[in-house]
């Protein structure tokens, strides 16, 4: 559906414009101001109306992506960072991430590096972002890696935007089976249950257990939900222990649906950032020091650890990648190449390449995974719901023309 965007963009005589757009989508703006021949700095989706009620995370990934895509353009311009800041600043409409910005530039003022005033702000900017910074601090490449940074956000945003049109239908026929469930089995069930009983037809053993299960549910249905929300509440905070994070990691890396996508999108971003870092000139062990915290899943950070340490020994990095375990034979096969050739960055760089397409492909994929498991759970649905009801009411017809 056509939405309307606030849009603000460097002409081709540099000249700051700011404009309203109709379009489906925020790359397509992008992509119309681009062909003007244009340089995008923030694209704004506009509200229909003032009532706003904030829910989720405080300040949005398209907000942050926006304040990344104009730090990288103006520091690519030659523009210092605290003015370059203090400029983004301006553009900021969200109060939450004007304050941090705010602070993250008197911190600079006074002496801290920009990873260090992010890091004082773990809510609004995560590790992978500040690792990216601290990147680009270390090799002398700001403007390069946040180039890389708003990358890597714009295809959090298009995965994000992906797996929500792979999961809205999921969710609403989930939705309404679980309603017309809970109704079949508290409502439907034990009334028709009781016009079998006085007539005297004997009740199958299907119908029989649900009639139990909705007899449960309803004495014990309100316990059940605050017991659900206490789980989800607990798993949330032993999330946040070393054990808790390393226990969901490895699941993450074995969800059979979100599986690809996960591993996909940590190897390109570890491919993408190393490569970048090497080419600029970056010691090997320093650059796998920053790039590690890319990775954002314990499991690649244990490795790539192990990996540093090796090195420090002297071993090859070809073996030690491939002794974790963890990266592919692909990847391993590229690395071996780039040692025997003396040329780590191009082919990080190039494998860089071969995971952004993968990460693509298993997104688009993601809908036509899931809806076979939606078409089974259906079936099931159905099956019990004809075996509670209709079975007896054969067997009712059955009593009675005898």
């Amino acid at each position: 559906m056509a939405t309307n965007y606030q849009v603000q963009y460097l002409d081709s005589d540099n000249n700051l414009v700011e404009t309203t757009m109709v379009s489906n989508s925020s790359i397509e703006v992008e992509k119309t101001v681009s062909e003007m021949g244009g340089d995008v700095l923030s694209v704004l989706e506009k509200k229909s109306s003032s009532f706003n009620i904030q829910l989720g995370d405080p300040v949005k990934l398209q907000e942050k992506t926006n304040f990344i895509q104009q730090l990288k353009t103006m520091l690519s311009s030659g523009v210092s960072l605290v003015k370059s800041l203090e400029i983004a600043l301006k553009q900021i409409n969200n109060d939450t991430f004007r304050n941090t910005i705010e602070t993250v530039i008197n911190d600079i003022k006074q002496g801290n590096s920009f990873s260090d005033a992010l890091k004082k702000h773990p809510k609004i900017f995560d590790k992978i972002s500040i690792a990216m910074v601290e990147a680009g601090e270390k090799g002398g490449i700001l403007d390069k890696m946040l180039e890389e940074l708003e990358k890597s956000m714009k295809k959090d945003v298009e995965i994000r935007d992906n797996i929500k049109k792979a999961t809205s239908y999921p969710k609403i026929v989930g939705s309404i089976m679980v309603i017309s469930m809970y109704v079949v089995i508290t409502k439907v069930i034990p009334t028709f249950t009781g016009i079998l009983t006085s007539s005297g037809t004997e009740i199958p053993a299907l119908t029989r257990y649900l009639l139990a299960l909705g007899d449960f549910l309803d004495a014990a249905g309100i316990y059940l939900l605050i017991s659900l929300i206490g789980i989800f509440t607990l798993a949330k905070v032993i999330g946040k222990t070393e054990s808790g994070k390393l226990f969901f990691d490895k699941i993450a890396l074995k969800n059979p649906i979100y599986k690809k996508i996960t591993i996909a999108a940590i190897n390109l971003r570890f491919t993408k950032i190393l490569g970048t870092l090497l080419s600029f000139g970056v010691p090997l062990k320093d650059a796998l020091d920053v790039v590690k915290n890319v990775a954002d899943n314990t499991i690649y950070i244990n490795a790539i650890d192990k990996i540093i340490e090796d090195i420090e020994s002297g071993k090859p990095i070809t073996s030690s990648v491939k002794e974790t375990n963890v990266f592919s034979d692909y990847l391993c096969s590229m690395v071996g190449v780039g040692e025997e050739v003396g040329a780590l960055d191009k082919m990080f760089l190039s494998a860089s390449e071969y995971y952004e397409i993968e990460l693509t492909n298993s997104t688009d994929g993601l809908s036509a995974l899931i809806e076979p498991i939606i078409t089974v759970v259906m079936g099931i649905f159905v099956a019990l719901f004809v075996g509670s009801v209709f079975l007896p009411m054969f067997k009712m017809y059955e009593s009675v023309s005898m």
